[in-house]
């Protein structure tokens, strides 16, 4: 994926909600304070990220919604350039699309996005687990901080 200089909206909604989501260059290369998606990973896959955290409804008290990829051998693959497993989504305003960046866990790196702080709520894992998405002991490992 190249950097990234305008939103680009994607064509498809999720399926469940009909949410509208976007590309931001902010994640794409073009700030390299902010966390960034892989530039390997294709736009289809991240929107497939945040249609399948609608999908298994994958959401916080506050209403943000949370993926993973898993990696089709019972792992979960990097998503983020900080090896970040787990991306996150915020509520989109009324009428915007939604955008997302890749979050947790962040062992290494700016210290303002590591630890607890920035952990998706026990909550979510369980719905990740409950889905299918991931395993009991990925669920586990994921919730102390540690990678799945």
């Amino acid at each position: 994926m190249p950097t990234l200089t305008a939103f680009v909206v994607h064509d498809d909604v999720t399926r469940r909600n009909l949410y509208r989501y976007q590309f931001t260059p902010k994640h794409h290369g073009a700030d390299a304070t902010a966390a960034q998606w892989l530039p390997s990973m294709s736009l289809e896959e991240e929107f497939a990220i945040f249609d399948a955290a609608d999908e298994h409804e994958l959401f916080d008290e506050d209403g943000r919604l949370y993926g993973v990829q898993p990696d089709g051998d019972d792992g979960l693959g990097p998503i983020g350039t900080r090896n970040e497993q787990v991306a996150e989504f915020p509520v989109a305003s009324a009428g915007e699309a939604w955008h997302g960046y890749p979050l947790y866990p962040l062992n290494e790196g700016p210290g303002n996005r590591r630890g607890e702080k920035h952990r998706p709520e026990p909550v979510v894992f369980h719905k990740m687990f409950q889905a299918g998405l991931i395993t009991s002991r990925q669920r586990k490992r994921l919730m102390k901080g540690d990678y799945a």
